[in-house]
């Protein structure tokens, strides 16, 4: 059985890292963030605003949680 977690949080790496979780995927919270005051923008102008915005995720696991382009998306409890 493989165990997936959502999200990134220090409880989930050191899961990861004991092999209690085997994968976790992680959102891009700047990501979220900006299209979040991209589209307050855009409705304040009376531009449209699309239906979904995807702002990415990344999928962490033993092999590349120590790998900074990963452990960017990392955060405290």
């Amino acid at each position: 059985v493989k165990v997936v977690a959502f999200d990134a949080p220090t409880s989930i790496v050191d899961n990861i890292n004991t092999g209690l979780v085997d994968v976790a995927i992680a959102q891009h919270p700047a990501e979220i963030g900006y299209f979040g005051v991209v589209s307050a923008y855009a409705h304040l102008t009376g531009q449209s605003i699309p239906v979904a915005i995807g702002t990415g995720f990344t999928i962490m696991d033993k092999a590349n949680i120590a790998d900074p382009n990963i452990s960017k998306y990392l955060y405290s409890e």
